[in-house]
């Protein structure tokens, strides 16, 4: 076969990139192409300058056809991709556009790229690196235009590419706004990131700078959360984020229609299972109305978000992390949270995830528990609507046994929490700590639920030890 006759069987094939093994054909057929042309000019004597001059040409012609079948191949990807009814490679279609860039094909990617929007209009991905494209080549009509949907989305909560594109997609989308002189649109596209990540690069200055420039208080640098949801629509405005879990942040904002700081819970899923959990935050801790409950003063289930009482005093576990604490103040933090949790026994429920991190210290140094996510009616099943399928929920440390095993809920599982809880506050405390407490807090963890002391002995001796 020549290496013509194989040359035009390669182009025939449909490739998105140009392989390394079509880089081997490609030299391969470069070599026999010297080898042919070598041949023949060998028969006609010609000298060797001519015979080089020949081979430079073959292998430009090949090079020149390999690039030609590239180009096509990138157009044929994001023509496939522009079929609904074809599953996106999403990773094919962006090195697709990149190949046609490399190519300096600009407006052939873009034009390919919003044919493949216009049938796939959720791409959050294409939507910004196609933005980005019109932008860097000063098509800032276009670039707006491509992230007006972005713009009025909820960002998604997740950490993943998807959301990565999204962040950048609204910097840019402020940056646009700036360029056009539409203050607002800037700073309401900068907040938005910023709801998300109250320390995203750029947006945050940026904020900053446009609302000094309106005359604003540089002091709530943060973001006001807008459009993902009622409870948001411009009411909160974020200062700094408190602490971050498996199953949402938590974000000290400030409500401007009370002015008062309040602390707003932004679930990180979008499941089934977090929209439970999330209720059943809520409505438990609502319910149980008691001072050592945080309170709640918001719910909106489309942000996935809760409002409740900011504790400025911050939590047992940042307690811990700063230093040894006073015995006096470990047994007062003990005592306090066995109380409160006493009334959520006799209100029927169990917390199921009592941890230093959901102990947070008011101002008079008494303990308000929080996090109500995972808690349960004494004898219902763990997980949404009362299966088992979420068996195991909870932190591992301070897990009993049978709620690792998914069992009923039970205030024993409660017992078993504050014990591991104390012991590990009392081996961290500074002073004289009572042998006798030390004891009842191993017993608490006992792994047979019944071997375990009520939750009333373990109040009176935490009442009856020196204070």
């Amino acid at each position: 076969m020549s290496v013509w006759e194989r040359m035009a069987r390669w182009l025939g094939r449909r490739s998105g990139t140009l392989r390394e093994t079509e880089r081997a054909v490609i030299e391969d057929d470069e070599i026999e192409a010297d080898a042919e042309i070598g041949g023949a000019l060998d028969a006609d004597a010609p000298d060797g300058v001519a015979a080089r001059a020949v081979r430079r040409g073959a292998r430009a012609d090949v090079r020149e056809a390999a690039d030609a079948s590239r180009d096509r191949s990138s157009e044929s990807v994001l023509e496939e991709a522009a079929s609904p009814l074809v599953p996106l490679d999403r990773t094919r279609a962006l090195s697709a556009i990149n190949a046609l860039v490399n190519d300096a094909r600009e407006l052939d990617a873009l034009r390919l790229g919003r044919r493949v929007l216009a049938a796939r209009p959720g791409e959050v991905e294409l939507a910004v690196h196609l933005a980005e494209l019109a932008a860097s080549r000063g098509d800032d009509t276009l670039a707006a235009q491509l992230l007006d949907v972005l713009v009025a989305a909820p960002v998604p909560a997740s950490r993943d590419s998807r959301a990565d594109a999204a962040m950048r997609g609204l910097v840019l989308a402020g940056e646009l706004a700036e360029r056009r002189g539409d203050v607002n649109a800037a700073l309401a596209a900068y907040e938005r990131a910023l709801a998300r990540d109250v320390d995203y690069p750029r947006a945050k200055e940026r904020a900053a700078r446009l609302r000094e420039a309106r005359g604003g208080r540089s002091s709530l640098a943060g973001a006001t959360l807008l459009a993902d949801g009622a409870l948001a629509q411009g009411r909160y405005r974020v200062l700094r984020e408190l602490g971050r879990g498996g199953a949402g942040t938590v974000f000290a904002v400030r409500d401007l229609h009370t002015e008062r700081v309040v602390a707003l819970k932004l679930y990180h899923g979008r499941s089934a299972l977090d929209r439970e959990r999330l209720r059943g935050e809520a409505r438990v801790a609502a319910t149980l109305e008691h001072p050592g409950v945080v309170r709640i003063f918001d719910l909106d289930e489309s942000l996935l978000a809760i409002a409740m009482e900011h504790v400025p005093g911050g939590s047992v576990r940042d307690a811990l992390r700063r230093g040894a604490v006073p015995f006096v103040r470990a047994r007062r933090w003990l005592l306090t949270a066995a109380d409160t949790l006493a009334h959520v026994h006799a209100r029927g429920f169990v917390h199921r995830d009592l941890k230093p991190s959901n102990w947070l210290v008011r101002a008079d140094d008494s303990v308000v528990l929080t996090d109500f996510g995972l808690s349960r009616r004494a004898g219902a099943l763990p997980g949404a609507a009362g299966s088992a399928e979420a068996g195991g929920e909870g932190t591992l440390a301070y897990m009993p046994p049978e709620q690792r095993a998914g069992g009923a809920a039970d205030p024993a599982a409660d017992v078993h929490a504050l014990g591991a809880t104390m012991r590990e506050l009392l081996s961290q405390a500074s002073g004289a700590v009572p042998p006798e407490l030390l004891t009842l807090a191993l017993s608490c963890t006992a792994r047979d639920p019944s071997a375990r002391p009520t939750l009333d002995a373990v109040r009176d001796a935490l009442r009856a030890s020196p204070a």
